[in-house]
C-alpha cells in the first residue's frame, strides 16, 4: 500500500453502503474511493468482485471529481429500472449510471450537484422518486420525478431544526412507504439513532414519527435494509435487529445473531440477496455473511475481506492486522518511532524510524491494561497526544489523553519496558478535568488540561503523584507543542487560532506573546522549529508553513501550503500523493516533516524539508 493504492479488491478500507438489483452485490469501499461489484452476489469467501467503479484498476485508490471517479463515497442504491446511484460525499454530488455498468472504470452518465458542503451520506430511489441525505447541510432533499440531467432542483427539502428533528442526517432506508434516516445529532431528544417516517414524507414540514436508538449509546445510528421478498426490515448498530413492521408507536426490534460481535461503526449496512444476508462492519473492515436470515444466536457462515477463509476468535480485523492507524500522533527519539492512536487505544513502536512505505511496527502497546499487577503498567485511556525530549538527564517519551499521562525513559521498544510515571486523575494539588495533552522541551514538562483550560508546567520532569506544577498558564487550547524556544498551542476557541509564548519568559499566568489568526478551519496541531511554524489546517485539508513566527503573528499569509494538490483554492479533502484528508498531527525530526491524517483519513506522510 502506498500514497493512494491498495493490494487489490480483497482488502477494504472502512466499507460502508451495500446495494443490489436482486442478483448482484455492490459495496461502497469508502476509504478506497471505489465501488466494488459482484455480478452475482458471492456465496463463498474466495469470490472476488467482478469489476470496480470510480477507479481504472483493482489497486488504485486515488480520489477525483470526474464522472469516472469518487471522493469518499458513502452509499449506493440500484433502482427497479436498473439505474445505479452513488452518494459521492466529498464531491457533494450523487453519481448516476443510467444503466447498470458492467466493467471497471465505467463513467457515470451524469451527476446531481448538491452544492458546496452538502456532504451526502445517504441515497435512495425507486426509479421515480429520489431522496438524498446531506449531513453538511442538515437536510433531506426529495425529487418526486427522477432527475434526468442532474440540474433539476428538488421538489422539496426537509431542513434540520427542532421542529423537524433532523440534525446531521446519514444513511437512508426505505421500502417506498416507510422512510428512515440515520442521524448523528438529532434535535428531538436522542442524538444518535434512526428517524422513522411511517408514511413517506410529502412536504418540507414533515416530522418523523419516532427515533430508534442503538442499545448502546456508544455505538452509531442503526442502518440496514428491507428484505425485498418478505418486507421485513433489518437494522444494524452494535446489534442486528429485526422489525416486522413500523406502526404508529415505536416498535421493539428482535435481536438476531447475538453470538456475533459486530463492529459496525459509522458506515454499517445490511443487504439481502438470493437467500444470503450481507452486513458491512465499518470498524471491523469486513463483510459478514449469513446463509439465510440469521437465528437469534447465529454466527456468520463466512466473511469477505479477510486474509484467511478460516474464521478465528476473535475474528480478524484487517485494520489491525494491516496496521491502518486511526488518528495517529507521531513522535521520534534516538532513532526510534512511536505512533499513538486514541481510537485504537494503542501505541505502535518501530525500533528504527521507517524509511519505506508500509513498514510494519515491531510491537504494539495496548493502553487497556487496567488489571496489570504493576501499577506503572495498569492503565486504560485513549492516548491522543505524545512528545519526546530530554529532561533531568533522561531521554523521555510521554503520552497523554483523557485524564491520564504516562512517561517512559525512551520510546518503549521492548515489551519489558516499564513507565517511570503513570499519573491518572490528579497530581499534587491538581485534579484533572479532561482532554490531557503533553509537551516536552529541554527545560519544562507541560500538561494541557483542555477541559480546565489550564497548562500545568513543571521545571523538569514531575517526580511523582504528589508533585504539583511549578506554575500554571490559563489558555483555551486543544493541543500544545514546545521546541524550547516557543510554546505553541492550537486553539479552536473564539475562532480557530494559534497561541504563541516565548519559553524564556514563561511564568505563572504568563499571557501569550501573540497569536496567529490567519483563516483556518479546525486546526488540530501546530509545531514550531526555530523561527518556523507549521499548522495542520485540518478541515481545509492542508498544512500551512511560515518561515517566520513573527511574520505569522503579524498577519502575513503562509509562505507555503502543503497537501492542496493542483489548486490552493480547492479546500476539499482528497486522497493522492499531493492531497490530504483531514491532516491533524505534525512532527519534525532530522529535516523531515511527518503529517498524520485523522478521522476519515488513515495515512501518515513524510516530507523531506530540504
Amino acid at each position: 500500500m502506498g500514497y493512494a493504492s491498495t493490494s487489490g479488491t480483497s482488502l477494504f478500507d472502512h466499507p460502508s453502503g451495500l446495494a443490489s438489483d436482486g442478483s448482484n452485490l455492490i459495496l461502497v469501499d469508502r476509504g478506497n474511493n471505489r465501488i466494488l461489484v459482484w455480478k452475482t452476489a458471492p456465496t463463498s469467501p474466495t469470490t472476488a468482485p467482478d469489476f470496480v467503479l470510480c477507479q481504472q484498476n483493482n489497486t488504485s485508490t486515488t480520489s477525483g471529481n470526474s464522472l469516472s471517479q469518487c471522493n469518499w463515497p458513502s452509499d449506493a442504491i440500484v433502482t427497479s429500472t436498473g439505474k445505479l446511484l452513488v452518494a459521492d460525499s466529498d464531491n457533494f454530488r450523487i453519481l448516476v449510471w443510467s444503466t447498470m455498468p458492467t466493467s471497471t472504470g465505467t463513467s457515470a452518465s451524469y451527476a446531481i450537484d448538491l452544492g458546496a458542503d452538502a456532504w451526502p451520506w445517504g441515497i435512495w430511489s425507486d426509479g421515480t422518486r429520489v431522496v438524498a441525505s446531506m449531513a453538511g447541510k442538515s437536510r433531506l432533499s426529495f425529487w418526486n420525478t427522477f432527475p434526468t440531467t442532474g440540474s433539476e432542483s428538488p421538489s422539496f427539502s426537509i431542513d434540520g431544526s427542532a421542529s423537524t428533528c433532523i440534525g446531521t442526517p446519514r444513511g437512508l432506508v426505505s421500502n417506498g412507504t416507510v422512510l428512515m434516516t440515520g442521524d448523528h445529532n438529532g434535535k428531538c431528544g436522542e442524538d444518535k439513532g434512526i428517524h422513522v417516517y411511517t408514511t413517506f414524507p410529502t412536504s418540507a414540514t414533515t416530522k418523523p414519527n419516532y427515533m430508534i436508538v442503538p442499545g448502546d449509546s456508544n455505538y452509531a445510528w442503526p442502518m440496514g435494509t428491507f428484505d425485498r421478498t418478505t418486507g421485513i426490515a433489518y437494522l444494524l448498530s452494535k446489534t442486528l435487529e429485526e422489525f416486522t413492521s413500523f406502526p404508529a408507536t415505536k416498535p421493539t426490534g428482535k435481536q438476531l445473531a447475538s453470538n456475533t460481535d459486530f463492529e459496525g461503526g459509522d458506515g454499517g449496512d445490511v443487504e439481502i440477496v438470493n437467500g444470503y444476508m450481507y452486513i458491512t462492519e465499518y470498524n471491523g473492515n469486513r463483510i459478514s455473511v449469513f446463509k439465510g436470515i440469521p437465528s437469534a444466536t447465529a454466527t456468520p457462515d463466512f466473511y469477505l475481506g479477510l486474509a484467511s477463509t478460516t474464521i478465528t476468535k476473535p475474528v480478524e480485523n484487517p485494520l489491525k492486522t494491516n496496521y491502518l492507524i486511526t488518528n495517529p500522533q507521531v513522535a521520534t527519539l534516538d532513532g526510534a518511532m512511536a505512533i499513538n492512536s486514541d481510537f485504537n487505544r494503542a501505541i505502535y513502536v518501530w525500533k528504527k524510524i521507517p524509511a519505506t512505505s508500509g513498514a510494519k511496527p515491531d510491537l504494539v502497546w495496548s493502553m487497556q491494561n487496567q488489571n496489570d499487577p504493576n501499577p506503572l503498567l495498569a492503565m486504560d485511556f485513549q492516548p491522543d497526544s505524545s512528545d519526546t525530549g530530554k529532561l533531568d538527564g533522561k531521554s523521555i517519551y510521554a503520552a497523554a489523553g483523557e485524564k491520564t499521562f504516562v512517561v517512559w525513559e525512551g520510546i518503549p521498544t521492548s515489551k519489558t519496558s516499564v513507565p517511570i510515571l503513570n499519573i491518572k486523575d490528579s497530581i499534587g494539588t491538581v485534579t484533572f478535568n479532561e482532554h490531557l495533552r503533553v509537551a516536552v522541551d529541554d527545560k519544562y514538562f507541560y500538561i494541557l488540561d483542555g477541559g480546565a483550560k489550564k497548562i500545568y508546567v513543571w521545571l523538569g520532569l514531575p517526580t511523582g503523584k504528589t508533585d504539583s506544577p511549578d506554575f500554571t498558564l490559563t489558555a483555551g487550547a486543544n493541543r500544545i507543542r514546545s521546541d524550547g524556544k516557543y510554546l505553541v498551542a492550537a486553539s479552536l476557541y473564539n475562532q480557530p487560532h494559534i497561541l504563541i509564548w516565548s519559553v524564556s519568559t514563561l511564568k505563572a499566568g504568563a499571557e501569550p506573546t501573540g497569536k496567529v489568526a490567519y483563516t483556518m478551519n479546525l486546526p488540530q496541531d501546530a509545531i514550531s522549529v526555530g523561527d518556523a511554524l507549521y499548522v495542520a489546517d485540518t478541515s481545509f485539508h492542508r498544512v500551512l508553513y511560515w518561515s517566520s513566527i513573527t511574520a505569522a503573528m503579524s498577519g502575513t499569509a503562509p509562505d507555503a501550503f502543503v497537501g492542496t494538490g493542483t489548486s490552493t483554492s480547492d479546500l476539499r479533502p482528497g486522497q493522492s500523493e499531493t492531497e490530504f484528508r483531514w491532516p491533524a498531527s505534525l512532527w519534525i525530526e532530522n529535516g523531515y516533516l511527518w503529517v498524520g491524517e485523522r478521522k476519515f483519513g488513515h495515512r501518515i506522510f513524510r516530507y523531506n524539508l530540504s
